[in-house]
């Protein structure tokens, strides 16, 4: 038969003692202080209470109490006493210290035990306790166990006997504290107790004292992760978190299983107070010139925080401030910064930062020059003057502040797109160990366009009395344009129109027009036209009067016998004009014969 478990609300009733020492039960265990505040003491063994919140020492107390009853059996009580006997079965653990089977009168005080025995090596015991209602407990000392549910039972005068426990393997943390040179932690109180990770550090799931030899073992822990606590009422000695911490948060962790032994979680402890600290970083851009700066991280309040740079591991002289500008003698090297935070009471402390990249250097970058005429179709040539040796230099051709695709090369080739807008190149130089560089020219003049201007044509028959009108073509829209018109290459005054009317003075010549065409941020363009044919009289014109013919056509023709007459005729006066021809061979072509006389 073994122990009837009971609810975890019925155990704490049963007996608050018993409950309390209990490792899955959380209880609260002054943790050490925070680097901010003082350190909990914890008052000597013989004035702590059984309900004192320190589970460390309930343990040690209810153990004493029922040594004292195994020494010293108590008298039958006045109802009568019977045995309870039985086994505790130890799981296949590291095993330690001693192991009480302890009975609580039921209805009486839950603090004191009224009968108590030992747990013999082989895991029998028997129990003398008094005839009644009890509660019984199995305690453990330093034992990888987890300790069992109190159990009520009703003890007959016969006795009892198969009550018998299999208790659980748990986790056990052991190790070694020590104090501070000089200082000896024997006749002083320091516990050690065990916290969830998963906790706030302040409430504690196992503890145990520091013997006077100066080892330790707590057990009684679940499958988890715990920090732990080393807590000193020694003087010259100050509590800390394994593994030299000064809070909960930094404290180093132990994983368990549930049934592992982590042995060497020791500790010195030192005069002073750990200080809480951070590893510090370094913020900005290792460039020569260029300003880092540290960041230090939390550190306990009120501590004062000094620094010193260092370039490749040595110490920047007058560099002691929290930023640091990058001279040109620590090109090419690492730095770091050491922060130190000290504090009265506190042991200083200082860290170091990781190490910055490579400080580069700075390159000899001068503003490139624009080479070449700023003109659509013309090829600027970026001048990039000198750059330090050894400067691998990369080109990029922008208009009107834009990126022009593929345009990488030193040199450029004006597109018609960029006409009236401006013209940069940045030069971008790389070299190891210094920071890329980029240079930009001064923009260049509005790009002149180019005119799309056509050869224009003349409209119209080269004869004395038409028009001539010039055929532009297709200009740049918005083009304005002009006109010239030429006399066998000499320019006609007063011509400057779209036409132009032939008169007899222009008889005999060949005529051409030259177009000019003008528009804002473009080039002024002027083409001439292919010359006429030569300017000739017609064949055949009207009379200016009853009598008469133009000169230029004096030939007389009369209609109505189709015939023609020259001024040498005989008729010729006589003869009224119907037609005039400029020559015999236009009257001929017109169907007219010539006067016999």
């Amino acid at each position: 038969m073994v122990f009837p478990a009971l609810t975890r609300s019925s155990r704490v009733a049963a007996i608050g003692v018993a409950a309390a020492l209990l490792a899955s039960t959380l209880v609260a265990v002054a943790a050490p202080a925070s680097a901010s505040g003082p350190v909990a003491a914890i008052a000597p063994a013989t004035v702590v209470a059984p309900a004192h919140a320190g589970v460390a020492d309930q343990l040690p107390l209810a153990l004493g109490d029922a040594a004292v009853l195994v020494a010293t059996p108590p008298a039958d009580a006045p109802q009568g006493s019977a045995d309870i006997s039985g086994t505790i079965v130890f799981p296949a653990a590291p095993t330690t210290g001693r192991t009480f089977v302890v009975a609580y009168a039921a209805d009486g005080d839950a603090s004191t035990p009224v009968a108590a025995a030992s747990v013999a090596l082989d895991g029998t015991y028997v129990l003398r306790a008094p005839i009644g209602d009890l509660t019984l407990s199995v305690l453990s000392e330093g034992r990888a166990v987890l300790d069992t549910e109190p159990a009520a039972v009703a003890l007959p005068a016969e006795g009892l006997t198969g009550q018998d426990v299999a208790l659980q393997p748990s986790a056990l943390i052991s190790g070694a504290v020590t104090g501070p040179a000089g200082v000896s932690l024997a006749g002083n109180k320091v516990a050690v107790a065990v916290y969830p990770v998963n906790g706030s550090g302040e409430t504690a799931v196992a503890a145990n004292y520091v013997t006077d030899g100066g080892t330790y073992a707590v057990g009684g822990m679940p499958v988890g992760q715990y920090r732990v606590a080393f807590l000193s009422a020694a003087p010259g000695a100050v509590s800390e978190w394994w593994n030299d911490s000064p809070t909960f948060a930094k404290a180093t962790t132990v994983q368990f299983d549930g049934s592992s032994v982590a042995s060497g979680v020791s500790a010195v402890l030192a005069a002073l107070r750990i200080i809480d600290s951070s590893t510090p970083t370094v913020a900005g851009t290792a460039t020569v010139g260029q300003t880092l700066k540290v960041t230090p991280g939390a550190w306990t309040t009120g501590a004062v925080l000094s620094y010193q740079w260092y370039a490749d591991g040595v110490a920047i002289s007058k560099s002691t401030t929290s930023s640091l500008v990058l001279a040109a003698a620590v090109g090419g090297k690492r730095i770091t910064v050491t922060v130190t935070g000290s504090k009265t009471g506190f042991a200083p402390k200082s860290l170091v930062s990781a190490a910055t990249g490579a400080v580069l250097r700075l390159l000899a970058a001068p503003v490139p020059t624009v080479a070449g005429t700023a003109t659509v179709g013309q090829t600027l040539t970026a001048k990039p003057g000198t750059w330090t040796a050894g400067t691998k230099l990369a080109y990029q051709w922008y208009v009107n502040g834009v990126a022009v695709s593929k345009a990488t090369a030193a040199s450029f080739k004006i597109p018609a797109s960029a006409a009236v807008k401006t013209i940069t190149v940045v030069v971008t130089g790389t070299k190891a160990g210094y920071a890329t560089a980029a240079k930009r020219s001064t923009a260049t003049a509005a790009v002149k366009g180019i005119l799309a201007a056509p050869v224009p044509g003349i409209k119209g028959a080269a004869l004395f009395g038409s028009r001539l009108t010039a055929a532009p073509g297709t200009w740049t829209s918005g083009t304005k344009l002009s006109y010239q018109w030429y006399a066998n290459g000499k320019a006609i005054k007063g011509a400057t129109s779209s036409s132009l009317a032939l008169t007899a003075g222009l008889v005999r010549s060949r005529i051409t027009v030259k177009v000019t065409g003008t528009k804002s941020g473009y080039i002024s363009a002027a083409k001439v036209s292919a010359a006429t044919g030569v300017v000739s009289y017609p064949a055949q014109a009207k009379p200016v009067s009853t009598w008469n013919c133009l000169a230029w056509a004096p030939i007389k023709g009369n209609a109505s016998s189709m015939i023609y007459h020259v001024k040498s005729g005989a008729y010729y006066a006589k003869t009224k004009p119907e037609a005039c021809f400029s020559s015999e061979a236009a009257a001929v072509k017109a169907g007219y014969r010539k006067s016999k006389r």
